[in-house]
């Protein structure tokens, strides 16, 4: 492995894990997506044409080795390790945060990676690209090789069928996402 290719990799595994693993909800099988994914974007680095994109580009390889093992392990039990996957998300969150909003955050968290664990699997993908990865439609059409309309048309069926299995966030909350991401 070249050097540059170890820096990528210790740079954002830790991520492309947690993508694999918000779709597979299992350690093995999120392990096993992720190295695949590593592997196949050191075969195919050369057709990355924007290197700075290469984290979504790697989450998006892993998204979908995840997807493929999904569908070939459907009979293994799922492992929800919420105190583990608590720990990866919030890595994320500001450190300054005062106690009562670090738990708040961490409820929220819990509550939309349930939610999110409901959804299948394509859609679960979009929703990580969009919101984990933070990219526009676009991006993730290009990434996955689908139409925009598809992307969108996905992310609308995903959103909504969020907001029916989480009653409890805010509406307003959930209606300010879907207004910015319209934008996007």
């Amino acid at each position: 492995m070249s050097g540059y290719f170890k820096v990528l990799y210790t740079t954002y595994y830790k991520r492309v894990y947690l993508t694999c693993l918000l779709i597979l909800k299992n350690h093995s099988l999120a392990e096993d997506a992720a190295q695949e994914a590593f592997i196949k974007a050191y075969k195919n680095i050369d057709k990355l044409k924007d290197p700075s994109k290469f984290g979504p580009w790697v989450a998006s390889i892993a998204s979908n080795c995840a997807i493929d093992l999904y569908k070939s392990n459907k009979k293994v039990i799922n492992i929800e390790d919420n105190k583990t996957l608590d720990f990866l998300i919030n890595q994320k969150s500001d450190t300054n945060d005062e106690p009562y909003n670090h738990i708040e955050k961490s409820e929220l968290s819990r509550e939309l990676r349930l939610a999110i664990s409901k959804l299948q699997p394509k859609l679960k993908q979009l929703v990580i690209l969009k919101y984990y990865w933070d990219l526009n439609n676009q991006e993730i059409a290009d990434m996955l090789q689908i139409p925009i309309g598809t992307v969108k048309s996905s992310l609308h069926r995903a959103r909504r069928t969020l907001s029916k299995v989480l009653p409890s966030i805010n509406k307003d909350y959930l209606k300010l996402i879907e207004g910015t991401n319209n934008e996007r």
